[in-house]
């Protein structure tokens, strides 16, 4: 099998002199196409040599590496203030030091999910806490409200993310290097670092590499480390939302997913019932709402509880199986006809699916992490909701759900299409008033802690519309004047 090797791009001008190579040797194994890296002072790839070399056990910083047959173990520092009992995979000065101060210090005023988590993992590898240091130098830095930025905007971080790369490509050229589990963490630290910051470009063919590596190893389970199988997962996850495609690994054994209800589902598995019946359209999508409706009532019976928000690695293993159900569903192209039977079936199909990744992105937001897929999500809806002639009667409680839903994350210039979609389907239903309407989608899938007054302005916002239509003629009732009718279909939305 072939190793694999870094390619460090200097400058601007040195990205087309390598793109040959970065195209023949990263993806003639993985057999995709893909663009080349976007032009940046530094881009990193993974790509594929048929050549291999021995490199040294550890070098003049005292690197250690996590042999193959050696299980990683994970300290955790928040339950030691103490940073020199800490087992360093590298020699710490002081310089080093201050920056693990840094991490500890701040993690007592500003919380960052996956902090810990990835500490932990980072030091048990060399590389991995190389690119720790560099993501510790660059939150030194880091301006409150700004978007993380990338490592060669400071000097300091480079530094550790260059030392990060250069260990990384070494020990790529080495056969027994590529068996062991602590350059899958290293790898790991990169692709989460390109999550950070969108830069999913090059987290794709990252993952690429990282995906070959361990499904050369056996698969996600048969890594020893059980956070750093959460912490792939999640990354993977990350990727699909944001791209619209399905998970490349299956979920690790520790993912939650007998999760118990109650009654809390009561009102939605009545719909589900008569879904076969009114639209057999729909009869693929069930599984997936229900694990939607699992994770909202997981939260709501405890989002009380002290830490809940923090506690990263329990919301990773409580979300996973969701995005899973909703993002493995094979995709439809909508009918051209729309007199077709499956046209708003296919229509409300594609709206409950969004809508339920609108609804897990809004949670993840809720705990800290980003959400990079939330806007593509939300574009997509806005132009299901301009389809001609779709009859969002067929199901309209759930139909009421999405829109409700979606509407709630939007800016409320965005939002007029959603209330005039959202009004139509009251109509249908008999509702006269916005609280009805959102009292009817609480009863569907719900989670109160992401609200956070959303839905009382979205009810305003009906409301002021149902007046006004009451009042004047419905063409003189002013909607979002640039949009429009987009007729097409869903695949590539």
């Amino acid at each position: 099998m072939p190793d694999f090797e870094f390619v460090n791009v200097e400058n601007p001008g040195d990205v087309k002199r390598h793109s040959t190579k970065i195209r023949r040797h990263v993806m003639k194994d993985i057999g995709k196409a893909r663009r080349k890296p976007r032009t940046k002072k530094r881009e990193v790839v993974i790509g594929e040599t048929g050549e291999s070399s021995s490199s040294g056990a550890a070098d003049k910083d005292g690197e250690r590496r996590a042999s193959p047959s050696r299980v990683l173990t994970h300290p955790n520092p928040r339950a030691d203030d103490n940073i020199h009992s800490y087992v360093y995979p590298v020699a710490m000065d002081e310089e080093r030091m201050d920056l693990v101060r840094f991490v500890i210090d701040e993690a007592k005023s500003a919380y960052r999910p996956f902090r810990f988590t990835w500490i932990t993992m980072g030091l048990s590898d060399s590389a991995a806490w190389y690119i720790t240091l560099a993501n510790a130098a660059l939150y030194r830095d880091f301006k409150a409200g700004t978007q993380k930025p990338e490592y060669y905007t400071n000097s300091d971080a480079m530094k550790w993310y260059t030392k990060s790369l250069s260990n990384i490509t070494k020990r790529l050229q080495d056969p027994a290097e590529t068996d062991g589990e602590g350059l899958v963490v290293a790898i790991t630290g990169f692709i989460c670092h390109d999550a950070s910051v969108g830069t999913f470009d090059r987290y794709r063919v990252h993952m690429d590499g990282l995906q070959h590596i361990v499904n050369k190893k056996g698969g996600l389970e048969s890594l020893s480390s059980p956070l750093l199988k959460v912490m792939i997962s999640w990354l993977d996850l990350a990727g699909a939302t944001y791209f619209n495609v399905k998970p490349r690994f299956s979920l690790p054994n520790s993912a939650i997913k007998d999760i118990d209800t109650g009654n809390d589902s009561q009102y939605l598995e009545r719909l589900l019932a008569s879904w076969n019946a009114n639209c057999p359209a729909l009869g693929d999508i069930m599984s997936a709402m229900k694990a939607t409706a699992a994770v909202a009532s997981y939260i709501n019976q405890r989002s009380n509880a002290p830490d809940f928000w923090t506690d990263d690695v329990t919301m990773a293993r409580l979300l996973g199986p969701a995005f899973h159900e909703v993002l493995t569903l094979e995709g439809r192209a909508l009918p051209n006809d729309t007199s077709d039977p499956q046209y708003s079936g296919t229509a409300a199909r594609e709206a409950f699916r969004r809508a339920a990744l609108v609804f897990l992105a809004a949670i993840k937001i809720r705990m800290g992490a980003g959400a990079f897929e939330m806007e593509k999500h939300l574009d997509a809806f806005r132009q299901i909701t301009q389809l001609p002639l779709v009859d969002w009667g067929i199901i309209p409680e759930l139909n009421l759900w999405a829109h409700i839903i979606s509407a709630m994350q939007e800016e409320t210039p965005n939002r007029a299409w959603h209330v005039l979609t959202i009004v139509g389907i009251m109509e249908t239903m008999g509702l006269q008033t916005g609280s009805q309407a959102v009292d009817i989608a609480r009863g569907v899938i719900w989670v109160h802690a992401i609200d956070e007054g959303k839905s009382s302005l979205l009810c305003r916002e009906i409301d002021n519309y149902l007046t006004a239509s009451a009042a004047q003629a419905p063409q003189d009732i002013s909607l979002d004047p640039d949009a429009g009718i987009l007729p097409g279909t869903l695949e590539d939305w």
